[in-house]
């Protein structure tokens, strides 16, 4: 998978655009869904949302823009999306392909917004991460890479909820089921952040 970048965002979100998000009865192979993504394509792209969100936090955490029990949260939240970069790269290698770049990104405008746009911002990111990571679970083949994705999209969710709460947002905004994020919608809530 190429670097990402706004451009290669767009480029990907295009491809991606045609697959509806994949939810409970989805047949995911669908043509007019388009062609199923290849499981390496799909753990590149986790992998460079993961990324972006380690990134965002060692950004906050080294600003320290969040103090007491917020600023220890960050921490753990950062700790866990290095975790899941760690084991989305071994992914990667063992799938035998080239492993996602990782991005470019600038949150200054954020970090420069306070604690509420801080708070916001992180809860806006781990609700798309845990959207794209439902979107995309329909179309992974391999037994262990879906079990990761499983595993990495619940904490995702528990991220968002906890993070929603410190915004003023209710945990589960969705109600009862989750809402799948398709490239396309995650690109949109992701490029701005992207150099």
């Amino acid at each position: 998978m190429r670097e990402l970048t706004r451009r290669g965002l767009v480029s990907t979100a295009a491809v991606g655009a045609a697959a509806l998000a994949a939810g409970c009865g989805d047949d995911s192979n669908d043509p007019a869904k388009g062609p199923p993504r290849a499981d390496l394509d799909i753990v590149n792209y986790a992998l460079t949302l993961e990324y972006l969100e380690e990134d965002y936090y060692k950004q906050v955490v080294k600003a320290g823009v969040l103090s007491g029990r917020e600023a220890a949260l960050a921490e753990l939240i950062r700790q866990n999306e290095s975790e899941h970069v760690v084991a989305l790269r071994s992914a990667a290698q063992q799938l035998g392909g080239r492993v996602a770049k990782r991005p470019k990104t600038d949150f200054s405008e954020v970090l420069d917004g306070g604690r509420d746009e801080v708070i916001r911002v992180a809860a806006q990111l781990e609700n798309t991460g845990a959207g794209a990571y439902l979107a995309e679970a329909g179309q992974i083949e391999n037994p262990q890479i879906l079990a990761s994705a499983l595993s990495i999209h619940t904490v995702e969710a528990r991220h968002a909820a906890i993070l929603n709460r410190l915004a003023g947002e209710p945990p589960l905004p969705d109600g009862a089921f989750a809402v799948a994020l398709e490239r396309a919608d995650v690109m949109g809530r992701v490029a701005k952040y992207l150099v």
